[in-house]
């Protein structure tokens, strides 16, 4: 996937004390996937392999925007959560 995303998975993973196994597994076969369609799509086009890189490339960047739209999502999730809280503890 995405060189950023493919080097920082394994840090909520760790966080959230995933099962290594498990990790492994899925880091696996998720790779496997990802691998494959490129390894199909440069058969498949052979010569022209250039042609899948702007694909390739949009593709890149918009999981990177999906994953910020999601982090900052959850993160003013988390914020207004808190905030709901404090106001229900200041109301005791």
């Amino acid at each position: 996937m995405v060189p950023v995303v493919r080097s920082l998975i394994s840090i909520p993973a760790g966080v959230a004390r995933m099962n290594f196994l498990l990790f492994l597994a899925l880091t696996t076969v998720g790779s496997g996937i990802w691998n494959s369609i490129f390894v199909v799509g440069g058969y498949l086009l052979g010569g022209q392999w250039q042609r899948i890189e702007a694909v390739a490339g949009w593709f890149s960047n918009a999981v990177v925007v999906a994953i910020i739209v999601v982090v900052v999502g959850f993160l003013g999730f988390r914020w207004r959560q808190e905030r709901a809280q404090r106001r229900v503890d200041t109301e005791e």
